[in-house]
């Protein structure tokens, strides 16, 4: 399970928003599956079918992770034009099995849906998203 807080999920939509009609991706910090950080990262593809994180930018963050003491806990990118399960391409290139790869799906009008999925030597399992509301 992945918790994180509304407010937190928000701002991914936003974020996801904002590049249309290119793909966002970014990265989710925590402990033991809790986002306790949200890192809107650049896709330097800009591209609306595929994300690649920015290196030096994503190099920059784990190193922030790591000195924070925070874990890598998940990875979100958005899909433009696909529903949110992860493409063959997502599988191909999950480097990080112990994130959960959060995918967001969009109808092109702010309408947006989170789903959550380890990625493990090419298998794909759900994992459920427990959205904190705020208090």
């Amino acid at each position: 399970m992945l918790t994180i807080s509304s407010s937190d999920v928000q701002k991914i939509f936003s974020h996801c928003s904002s590049a249309l009609p290119n793909e966002a991706c970014g990265i989710l910090a925590g402990h033991a599956g809790n986002v306790e950080r949200v890192y809107r990262m650049t896709n330097a593809e800009a591209s609306p079918n595929f994300y690649r994180m920015d290196s030096a930018e994503q190099f920059k963050v784990l190193r922030e992770i790591y000195h924070t003491g925070l874990d890598l806990v998940g990875i979100y990118h958005s899909h433009t034009d696909s529903r949110a399960y992860p493409s063959p391409v997502d599988i191909e290139l999950a480097y990080y099995p112990e994130a959960v790869y959060m995918i967001i799906a969009g109808d092109g009008k702010n309408s947006f849906l989170a789903k959550g999925y380890n990625i493990v030597e090419g298998t794909v399992t759900e994992v459920p998203l427990n959205i904190l509301e705020a208090r």
